[in-house]
């Protein structure tokens, strides 16, 4: 029967191709496979860190941990409150292989002192660390000496794993590029403000914390709104490099100018001499001398056009009673005297035991990775 059907010339035709493709995709889908390994997506709360060990080791390396890694080092800009870097769960290491799709991962087994670090060794993105000692204390004191690394990549892989959850919703950016940077700014942003030099945009979140009281009241909801508020703007500038004053300087004038609150100006005392002057209600950098002493701000690099800085602080209105945590990248442009800026500026007043704020900082973190120079329009 198969002889007759190819006696056609047609139908041996199509045979030959059907042939020819199945083949070829076989070789193809061979070909992938011995140079391409496939990683499935990881998955994991936010800032969670999952820890493989016995119950009986977790419990005796906590009390050591509080002080450095995961449980007791501070979000950078959230001192107050203080919020940790990392929460962390216990998980028996039999259960490994069941949950090894675990963003951020910690294994501990007992042997000869060792670590390890790997990123993306199961899924993407991962990090992995493995540590083996010969008792809960050895396995505290290796993870202590190797903190910076493994933070480094916790980090980053948090940030990577926001980055590819929000690459895709990537809205127009028209109106950045006319400022001269470029960034991801997810869809879920609605330009609030277009000024000369000065783009506002905003994303609000409803924010529900449920809480078991133990009258007869049962689950009780409590909720707020929180206001995510991202501010590009560039000035001009012309020391060679910029300080901590200079940032918290530039960011309270622009804001006086931009930012407008609900509250009627009025006369307020201000300065050492207690001068009374009218002042209108604005965003201004946390002026409290307490919570100055906590701010985070560094060079992260530096070449003969450009140089970057990163910081964080806290936040307040002059007359409104609102305030919060803020974040900040700054590029200065040496050639053009010139500094962008972009400025995250979070008001999450519900912080019951489940704040969002150290989330809400992390993602935009990993926005901030994308914020780079663009003067092809200028």
């Amino acid at each position: 029967m198969i002889r007759k059907y190819l006696q056609s010339s047609k139908n041996y035709y199509v045979y030959s191709l059907l042939m020819i493709s199945l083949l070829s995709g076989a070789l193809f889908s061979c070909q992938s496979e011995s140079t391409t390994t496939y990683l499935p997506e990881s998955s994991g709360p936010l800032n969670q860190v999952t820890v493989f060990a016995s119950e009986d080791w977790y419990h005796s390396m906590e009390e050591g941990l509080r002080d450095t890694l995961m449980f007791g080092k501070v979000f950078p800009g959230l001192y107050y409150p203080p919020e940790i870097m990392f929460g962390t769960r216990q998980f028996d290491p039999a259960l490994l292989n069941r949950f090894k799709n675990t963003r951020l991962m910690v294994e501990v087994q007992q042997g000869t002192s060792s670590i390890s670090i790997e990123q993306d060794k199961f899924a993407r993105p991962q990090a992995y660390v493995q540590v083996t000692a010969p008792s809960p204390q050895e396995a505290v004191t290796l993870l202590q000496q190797n903190q910076d690394s493994i933070l480094r990549l916790f980090r980053n892989t948090e940030r990577r794993f926001v980055l590819a959850g929000e690459s895709h919703k990537d809205q127009d950016k028209t109106d950045l590029k006319a400022l001269g940077v470029d960034m991801l700014i997810p869809k879920g942003f609605v330009k609030s403000l277009n000024e000369e030099n000065f783009l506002w945009y905003r994303r609000d979140f409803v924010n529900t914390i449920e809480n078991v009281h133990q009258s007869d009241q049962g689950v009780v909801n409590h909720s707020s709104i929180d206001l995510i508020n991202l501010f590009v703007y560039k000035v001009p500038f012309y020391k060679p490099e910029v300080t901590i004053e200079d940032a918290i300087a530039i960011r309270d004038s622009v804001f006086r100018l931009h930012t407008k609150g609900n509250r009627a100006p009025q006369q307020m005392f201000v300065g050492a001499d207690s001068l009374r002057v009218m002042t209108e209600d604005h965003l201004q950098t946390e002026k409290e001398p307490m919570l100055r002493d906590f701010y985070d701000f560094r060079q992260v690099s530096r070449d003969s056009s450009q140089s970057v800085y990163e910081t964080q602080g806290y936040w307040s209105m002059t007359l409104t009673q609102m305030g919060g945590p803020y974040t900040m990248k700054i590029i200065q442009d040496h050639n053009n005297n010139m500094l962008y800026i972009a400025d995250a500026v979070i008001f999450a007043p519900l912080n019951q035991g489940k704040s969002k704020k150290r989330d809400y900082l992390t993602q935009y973190e990993a926005l901030f990775t994308t914020f780079k120079l663009n003067h092809e329009n200028q």
